[in-house]
């Protein structure tokens, strides 16, 4: 106690009271609060004057939180209190616990949070984040990769930073090493009105986007359509392994085993990139146990929905630069023949090679026909369907005449 006193006021001795003493009636005065504490020092000062108010005043703090006293004492540790820390911490959280109070029994002077410590330390504890901590600085994992990718094209980089828990210029940064743009492709034509525009068939532009020469701004497949199709049993005919020949009789969703694994890589579009439908649709393949060319023949029956089927027009003007000779040039008007080469750089002889096979199915396309109920002009087969659907509009409104005519 004395040498705690020598070393709080500098090597005084004391005449009057003993430093045992002293401590009794500093600690009486903090009992009472801060006036006994003012009281017990002016006793001692009384009889003690060579003293100072701010020594006893540092001694009565250590003697009101003695922990503080320690807070700097260094352990030591041994190689047995590590060999026991890291047993306890690899049998999970019981075996922590276990190994805390076997450490504080071997060393009562220690507090738990030294143990912590030393466990941080020697990396057994893993740093989980919270749900909201930024993960700037954090490494980018496979999963963070493939999340990018599927969300970066219609997705704002602000939004894919607050969904990854990262800042907005990590986003915009990771996908320019990745080779992918951050700009969100706002413009796009439908299906409907690019296959009227370019004179194709609905299912022509259904299967260019599945052939991945047109892209769409999300090419995720909607959850409802996956319902239905469950529900119908529409998987029970999809091929599970169509180079060993090997057929699955139930439904994809129920089908016991593991995923299909053997689906080839994505296929590379115009622009030399992986696509992204591809990726999205070899994910779903995987996880729905079929061929990739199953779901592709699924979505080009319109079977399987897309979330946004809307075509970008970055890939109509990639389509445009590569297969030009797919689209039915002679049956364009003006305006869509001016706007296709000076806005979407049409090539009118790429890629002959693919088109040629379709030359002889769009001979019924020169044939323009005028029908007799409505009178307009329809060209290539189409006429034939037109005609039903136009008989029946007539017979529905004759009969509902004809009831008109007995109402009155």
């Amino acid at each position: 106690m004395s040498d705690r006193w020598e070393s709080t006021t500098g090597g005084y001795s004391f005449r009057f009271f003993s430093p045992e003493q002293a401590d009794e009636i500093l600690r009486d005065g903090a009992r009472r609060g801060r006036e006994g504490s003012h009281a017990a020092i002016e006793r001692i000062l009384k009889v003690e004057p060579g003293l100072e108010r701010a020594q006893l005043w540092q001694r009565l703090r250590r003697l009101k939180f003695p922990a503080n006293e320690a807070r700097y004492h260094r352990v030591l540790w041994s190689s047995e209190d590590d060999q026991i820390l890291s047993r306890g911490y690899a049998r999970g959280w019981s075996g922590k616990r276990d190994a805390v109070r076997d450490l504080l029994r071997r060393h009562p002077d220690w507090r738990p949070h030294v143990i912590w410590k030393r466990a941080a330390k020697l990396h057994l504890t893993r740093n989980v984040p919270k749900p909201r901590q930024d993960r700037s600085h954090s490494v980018w994992s496979e999963h963070d990769n493939q999340l990018l990718l599927n969300l970066a094209g219609y997705k704002a980089a602000r939004s894919i930073a607050r969904m990854l828990r990262r800042s907005e210029a990590a986003v915009r940064y990771h996908l320019m090493l990745l080779g992918k743009s951050s700009r969100v492709d706002l413009d796009g034509f439908s299906r409907h009105g690019l296959a009227a525009d370019l004179h194709l068939g609905k299912k022509t532009v259904q299967r260019l986007i599945v052939d991945g020469l047109l892209e769409v701004r999300d090419p995720r497949i909607t959850r409802e359509s996956v319902d239905r199709l469950r529900k119908s049993g529409g998987f029970g005919t999809a091929r599970l392994d169509e180079a060993h020949g090997s057929v699955c009789t139930t439904s994809a969703l129920d089908c016991e085993g593991p995923p299909a694994t053997n689906n080839p890589t994505p296929s590379i579009g115009p622009s030399g990139k992986s696509s992204r439908a591809q990726r999205v649709w070899l994910e779903a393949a995987n996880s729905f146990g079929v061929s990739l060319d199953a779901i592709k023949q699924l979505i080009a029956n319109r079977v399987l929905g897309l979330y946004d089927p809307t075509v970008t027009e970055k890939s109509l003007r990639s389509f445009c630069r590569h297969y030009g000779s797919l689209i039915n040039y002679e049956f364009l008007n003006r305006e869509t023949k001016d706007w296709l080469q000076t806005s979407m750089d049409l090539v009118r002889s790429a890629g002959e090679s693919t088109s040629g096979p379709l030359l002889p199915l769009r001979k019924h396309a020169r044939i323009v026909r005028e029908c007799e109920k409505c009178g307009h002009k329809i060209r290539g087969n189409v006429f034939f369907s037109h005609i039903k659907k136009c008989g029946r509009k007539e017979a529905e409104s004759s009969q509902g005449k004809k009831a008109m005519r007995r109402l009155v």
